[in-house]
């Protein structure tokens, strides 16, 4: 019975300890707007000439995409959702929701909801995050993950959301 107890703390004491993480800036490390922290095991990979990052999970239950968009206005985020809404999803459930929260210094808008993944045609849920990330610019974070995922995909995801910080100019 101890060693069952023994491997219960070592267990315990595992969880308690951060995972080490990539920091990835957007656009770029060189000129950035805001950074993440990504979990290292994720493979980020940044896209210099699109100024994009993307990033899967080791197990390929989710996938993050973030990048940044010249706003005038609210109109045109809403665009620029729908448009990203388009490109990775085949179809949109209707229980679509947004949720508004600040932190670290700045305002975030974050829509979630589900459908269909256009690539691979299973059942995906997903989480975006936009906030304004410099004069006339936002931050766009996607993420999707599958539905049948285990929960600690989507508390890694939101640990992801979590860890934006926007560059004070």
């Amino acid at each position: 019975m101890k060693i069952a107890q023994i491997l219960l703390v070592i267990a315990a004491l595992g969880l308690a300890v951060p995972a080490r993480a990539d920091t990835m800036s957007v656009p770029s490390a060189a000129s950035p707007a805001y950074s993440f922290e990504v979990p290292s095991g994720w493979k980020p990979v940044g896209n210099a000439e699109d100024e994009v990052v993307e990033a899967t999970s080791p197990d390929g239950h989710a996938y993050l995409m973030a990048w940044i968009v010249k706003t005038s206005d609210e109109k045109s985020l809403t665009k620029d959702l729908d448009a990203t809404l388009k490109d990775s999803m085949k179809s949109v459930d209707k229980d679509t929701s947004q949720h508004e929260l600040d932190q670290n210094g700045s305002h975030f808008y974050v829509v979630s909801g589900s459908g269909v993944d256009k690539r691979a045609g299973t059942k995906v849920k997903f989480l975006v995050g936009i906030f304004a990330a410099g004069e006339g610019k936002a931050g766009i974070v996607y993420a999707d993950y599958d539905a049948d995922s285990p929960a600690t995909t989507m508390d890694t995801l939101e640990g992801i959301l979590k860890s934006i910080t926007v560059k004070k100019k």
